[in-house]
Order: structure tokens, then sequence, then C-alpha cells
């Protein structure tokens, strides 16, 4: 089976389905009368009460936010299929506890994958094996691999894009950048972070280098590095721009941006970790010492989904001398762990005023933001982000920022949003990163 085959629409899905519901049939197949009288409905409702504490109690306070309803279901459905699959180990020929096994399995599958598809967290087969793909390098090209513009050739004066004519033999024929990981090291922040992921445009490989604006992007909660690069997310809209362009588009640079899968370290320097030294200093001088970029702040953003876009906006509003453009989709009102006041209490010892003094919707009740701009980009059924995106747009607003609010009908929170919103934004950031006029 080809890795790249969908997991969103397309046969395999549907193959899934077919089995699934047929390993559910079979492992409600039993005449013994106890069967249906205790065990079914006692899995049943052990199974529900699993489900609902795993995607309320425990998903809030991994992720601060409940899972969907329909997600709650899945997995209880899923736990179901491993408890049926167990009462088949009892008073059943051996050959049957083995279709059992493999029953529960194919449901564990059609749950899993109905969950994947609510998220469209992995849009094909192979995305379930890590970043993967012919774009791939083993590292960044050095940064003396390319030879500086000459002496001959002044610097562009204009945008990159009508400025200047990336050329010589490395630049990929087929027109498509390039993706490798990237050490950054928290220097400052001390912690290990995981490694980076870097997206190359096709004229980062010219002959006659110039220095290419940074577009910094952050995943979410749970969530890596890789997400960005998963299924091609990031380079299918970076590739289409750059196809218009002379192969220039930014270098974008997706940092970890909580310090592990599951970790919500609220984007600031507090008892959870010092992200926000991080993301502020220890990245940014890490890209410009090994990446061939832009060193002006002025042609540098920052983005995100979810989480990442809760801290693109506080980083904008706590460094604004080191990013001045951001892209903001589906992130919270303010960081969270669930409730203000648990959030004020585990990171930050119960004092509010070390919590308002990072928040950004505190600190744009009093601070004026001329020279920033962004977006905040959030789906209509996202019930869980709506209201707190309408909010933070206001507050932005108000504090002078030059602002957008884009809200895509019909769509949730998932991935298939951040990357129409990062599609939908692209004209307006190459003008703000000197790529376009």
């Amino acid at each position: 089976m080809s890795l790249g085959v969908s997991l969103q629409t397309g046969w395999l899905p549907w193959t899934v389905i077919v089995l699934g519901l047929a390993g559910g049939t079979y492992l409600l197949c039993r005449r013994d009368r106890w069967w249906w009288l205790y065990l079914v409905p006692g899995v049943a409702a052990v199974s529900a009460v699993i489900a609902w504490i795993l995607g309320r109690t425990v998903a809030e306070s991994l992720i601060a936010q409940a899972l969907k309803t329909t997600d709650i279901v899945w997995i209880a459905v899923g736990i179901a299929a491993v408890g049926l699959a167990i009462g088949f180990m009892f008073g059943t020929p051996w050959w049957r506890k083995i279709l059992a096994v493999i029953a529960a399995l194919a449901v564990l599958a059609l749950a899993g994958n109905e969950i994947n598809k609510s998220y469209s967290e992995f849009p094909r087969f192979g995305d379930l094996f890590g970043v993967s793909g012919d774009d791939q390098i083993s590292g960044p090209p050095s940064i003396a691999s390319s030879a500086p513009a000459t002496s001959a050739a002044p610097k562009p004066t204009g945008p990159l894009s009508t400025a200047w004519t990336p050329t010589g033999p490395n630049i990929p024929a087929d027109g498509h950048g390039k993706i490798s990981q990237l050490d950054l090291p928290a220097t400052q922040a001390g912690f290990e972070p995981r490694q980076a992921w870097v997206y190359y445009p096709p004229a980062y490989f010219a002959d006659n280098t110039e220095p290419l604006p940074v577009l910094i992007l952050l995943h979410g909660v749970p969530g890596g590095p890789g997400d960005w690069v998963t299924g091609d997310r990031l380079q299918g809209v970076m590739n289409d721009f750059a196809a218009k362009h002379n192969g220039i588009a930014p270098v974008v640079v997706m940092p970890d941006g909580t310090g592990g899968q599951l970790t919500n370290s609220l984007c600031t320097d507090s008892s959870l970790g010092k992200l926000d030294t991080y993301l502020s200093k220890d990245v940014p001088n890490s890209i410009r010492a090994q990446l061939k970029v832009d060193p002006d702040p002025k042609h540098w953003a920052i983005g995100g989904f979810s989480y990442g876009g809760t801290c693109a906006i506080q980083l904008v509003t706590n460094h604004p001398d080191v990013y001045s453009s951001f892209i903001d989709v589906s992130g919270d009102q303010e960081p969270t762990l669930g409730s203000r006041q648990q959030t004020v209490d585990t990171a930050f010892g119960g004092d509010e005023s070390k919590f308002k003094a990072i928040n950004p919707i505190d600190i744009m009740a009093s601070k004026k933001f001329p020279g920033i701009a962004g977006w905040f980009i959030v789906g209509g059924d996202d019930t869980g982000s709506l209201a707190g995106q309408q909010a933070i747009y206001q507050a932005a607003k108000n504090a002078g920022m030059d602002v957008q609010f884009l809200q895509v009908p019909g769509v949730g929170h998932d991935w298939s949003l951040a990357v129409s919103g990062l599609t939908t934004a692209m004209p307006w950031l190459a003008q703000r990163l000197n790529i376009t006029a």
C-alpha cells in the first residue's frame, strides 16, 4: 500500500469503516444470555464513563479544552471494543479468541481514524510514521555554500520578487523547496527543545544569494515541530507561492513551542519553563547564526495554530522589537491551563499581576502597537475559539494594530483551517516581508 494514500477520503478510510463495523458486529455476536444481560451493558456503561473522563477532565488538564462530543463517542467505542474482546477470552474456543482480538483492532482503527478525520491530523497513511518525502534533506546548506552577491550586482532596493532574479544550477528544477530538521539550542532558556523543522524556498539555493525573510510557525498542544510539515501542509502553501514569485518565499522555521508533546508551557517564562526566552531570544539568535536570512526584524513574522496562535500574539505583544507581523489561527483569548485562576495558581504561584504582565489582552488595554500587523483566523464551527478570537481581535484593533479578522464558515478546530488560513494570508504577509510590492 502506498504511503501517500489518503486517510481522509477515498478507498482506505472506507475500508477501515467496513472492517470496523464488521469487527464490532462480531464482538456483539454471542448467544449467551449473560453476555447480553450483563457484560454488554456493563462494558457500554464503563466505556462511556471512562471516555467522558478522558475527553473532559483529562483533556482539559492536558490541553486546556475538552474534546468534541463526537471524539468522546469514538473513544468510548474503542474502549468498548477492547472490553468485549476481553470478554471473548472466557468460554470460547481459541479461534474465536483470535478473531476477537482482530475485531477489536479493526474497531480501534475505525475509531482512531474518525477522530483523526475530525482534526485532519494525519492526512495520509505515511504520515502515521513521521515526516517523509523526496523534498527532505539532511540539514541546512552551509551559509558559505552560496556565493554572496558580487559588487557588480547591486543589492535589491525594492521588493525581492521584482528586484532580484535567483539564478544557479542548485535551484531545484521541480520548483519545490526543501525541508530539514535543525537544532535550535535553548542556550538561555535552559531546557532541551525538540529539533525544529525548516522550509527552504527554491531561491534559497541560488548562487546569487540574497538573505530571505523569516516566518516562524508554532504547533498546537498536543503537538510538535513536525506538525506543519506533516502531509506537506506547509510545503504545499509555500511551493505554490514560490512558483509565482521567482522561487522566492520566506524561510519558514518551525521550532519546539512547548518542550513536549502534551506539555502546555503557556509560551511564557513561568514555573513551567522559559518558553518566552527561548522563542524571543534563543530561536532568533540561532536562526541568524545558521541560516541565510534577513536580520531585519521588520522582515520577520510569527504565526501558529491553536496553542501556537495564542503564542504568536503573546510574542508580538511582549516583544514587538523581535516580531512585528503575526498570524493567529484558532488561538485562545489568553494563555490558559483551564481557568484563569488555575493558570495563575499553577504557573505564577497565585500572583495574578505576573500573569497580567504577559497576557496580551491585558497588555493591549494600556499599550499601543501602531507598527504591528496581523491576522486572526478562526473556523465558524470552532465554538471553543470563536468568541476568544473575536475578543482578542477587538483588543488588538483598539491597541492600534493593523489587524484583519477571517471567519471561515463550516470549519472547526482542525489543520485544514490552518493550511487554508495561511494560504489566504500569504499575499498580505509577502508585502509585510518585502517579497512583493
